[in-house]
């Protein structure tokens, strides 16, 4: 009798601390407590570093995949958020499957100026500093939670996930099985972003001004993006 008692509460026991881990984390709150906590540079600094391997056949067609040489196949993207006292730089660095870097660009405002300094080829661009121009990591992220984020789990992976839909695009961040162990994170079709490190001691050279032997080169894509800017602060 007392062997048959102790088997139901044990049974009991199990049962509730079951439902008591399906229940630790509601849909979003591990998301929620990431960007608004570890990943908010205005309540500390921010180091973070997360890498995306695309394979180039996901991306183009057969034929164009098909002369590509073997180097060009894979592209490996690492990109390092650097975030304090109110500014941030973002690095990206790219490498083809040899290894080979072929794009190595930081981009951050500093002393009224928004740069982007490419080391990969000496050179670099400034432009008068705009409002939008550095938005820090959690708040590009954050602007996702205005629907009800899903909870799920990924049987690929084994993650648990927090997912965020806007029209026809989701949002996911990745977790260690019941836990809030950030794993990496997702947008829609691309391949997923790996956290490589997560700190609050940012690296201080990553907003280094351009040295002196870089020359300034016009970038395309940053002066199209600071004339959007303007025409938007125009019209207000």
């Amino acid at each position: 009798m007392r062997k048959s008692l102790l088997v139901l509460m044990l049974t009991f026991i199990f049962t509730i601390m079951c439902a008591a881990v399906a229940l630790a984390y509601n849909p979003g709150q591990r998301t929620i407590k990431l960007l608004g906590q570890t990943l908010n540079s205005d309540k500390h600094p921010v180091h973070l570093v997360v890498t995306q391997t695309i394979d180039m056949r996901e991306v183009l067609t057969r034929e164009a995949y098909a002369k590509l040489t073997t180097a060009q196949q894979k592209r490996t993207n690492r990109t390092e958020y650097n975030e304090a006292n109110g500014i941030n730089a973002e690095r990206i660095t790219t490498t083809d499957g040899d290894g080979k870097v072929i794009k190595d660009v930081v981009s951050f405002c500093r002393d009224g100026y928004w740069y982007s300094i490419d080391y990969a080829h000496k050179s670099y661009d400034r432009v008068p500093e705009l409002p939008g121009m550095s938005v820090a990591f959690a708040e590009t992220m954050i602007t996702w939670f205005n629907n009800r984020p899903e909870a799920g789990n990924d049987v690929a992976t084994g993650y648990d996930y927090d997912k965020m839909t806007k029209g026809e695009s989701n949002l996911k961040f990745y977790y260690e099985k019941d836990t809030e162990n950030w794993k990496g994170y997702e947008a829609s079709y691309l391949p997923m972003f790996h956290v490589v490190e997560v700190s609050n001691v940012v690296d201080e050279a990553a907003f280094a001004l351009p040295p002196a032997d870089f020359k300034q080169v016009a970038d395309p894509a940053m002066r199209n993006y600071a004339n959007r800017l303007l025409e938007r602060a125009n019209r207000k």
